[in-house]
């Protein structure tokens, strides 16, 4: 998306995901950011859904940066890295493991997988192998609510036996009572992801969900979970309550995720985040960020 300002022309990005959050239209976009023309980013773009919300934040602080770098700090001087999670794609437990063992090679402290690819027997034994092979590495991983309620228990058991360090939202975000009886009791770390989606324009209920479900950590996704001004929101009712939290992107193409990682390393210099490498799309835009090591580097050179 495009948005004009008397500082120029700034440039932005809406990413959606189909069935988490309703995906805006042409005109939604239009519309949104000609309010934001005329009235500014907290007028205009607070009556959108989130995904519009993060794109105008980016246009705008591009348009008011120029293009260049939006904070001067060690990190856009290129001075420092934003170090990061090596992403495991699902596949064979084989070449799962050959992927784990590739980013530990590459200097990658954490390592991230999704379950359910796998029967759960050949997961846990994948995870094992992994713990036994790299104990260094910091093992997370992802259900995506997939768990049901009678099984969470054993399997995060069995989880924390093969070496897990956290799980991000093990239950669906409708069994808030037992999303909550489980973070109480849990044997490893409990992130929250998806629960916070529904609660991403409603920044008086964010600080309320994290008292109610006490988790050990949140994950925020701007794109999903109320844009920047959202995540600083998030990021302070977590710290405020000892927990913990990164970024995760969200598919975002360099536009979105600079945006993103220039955001984090001035909010939360040195914090690991879960910023993608740059390699998904093969037709993205020219981008400032290089990855090196288990590290984004910014580069003043597009």
């Amino acid at each position: 998306m495009e948005a004009r300002s008397p500082l120029g022309v700034g440039f932005g990005e809406c990413c959606t995901m189909p069935g988490l959050l309703p995906e805006p239209t042409e005109a939604e976009l239009t519309t949104a950011c000609r309010e934001v023309e005329k009235r500014g980013l907290k007028d205009g773009a607070a009556l959108y859904s989130s995904p519009v919300r993060f794109g105008i934040e980016c246009a705008v602080l591009n348009a008011v940066s120029g293009g260049g770098p939006i904070w001067d700090t060690p990190f856009t001087r290129g001075e420092r890295s934003i170090p990061i999670h090596h992403l495991i794609w699902m596949a064979d437990a084989d070449t799962m493991l050959h992927n784990m063992e590739e980013g530990i090679r590459r200097g990658f402290n954490c390592l991230k997988l999704k379950v359910g690819a796998l029967p759960w027997a050949q997961e846990v034994e994948l995870l094992h192998n992994a713990h036994t092979a790299f104990p260094q590495a910091e093992i997370r991983v992802d259900a995506n609510g997939a768990f049901s309620p009678v099984e969470a228990p054993a399997k995060l058991e069995a989880l924390a036996a093969a070496g897990v360090h956290l799980i991000e939202q093990p239950l669906a975000p409708l069994h808030l009572k037992e999303l909550t009886a489980l973070c109480r009791e849990t044997p490893l770390p409990i992130a929250l992801d998806e629960s916070l989606i529904q609660y991403a324009l409603h920044p008086e209920q964010r600080a309320e969900l994290l008292d109610i479900i006490r988790p050990q950590a949140i994950v925020i996704k701007p794109s999903l979970h109320g844009g920047l001004l959202a995540a600083e929101h998030w990021a302070h009712a977590a710290e405020q309550r000892g927990i913990a939290w990164w970024i995760n992107s969200a598919l975002e193409s360099n536009i979105g995720r600079t945006t993103l990682a220039e955001w984090c390393d001035y909010r939360a210099p040195g914090k690991l985040q879960g910023l993608g490498t740059g390699s998904l799309f093969e037709d993205d835009t020219p981008g400032r960020l290089r990855l090196r090591g288990n590290g984004l580097f910014y580069s003043r050179n597009a």
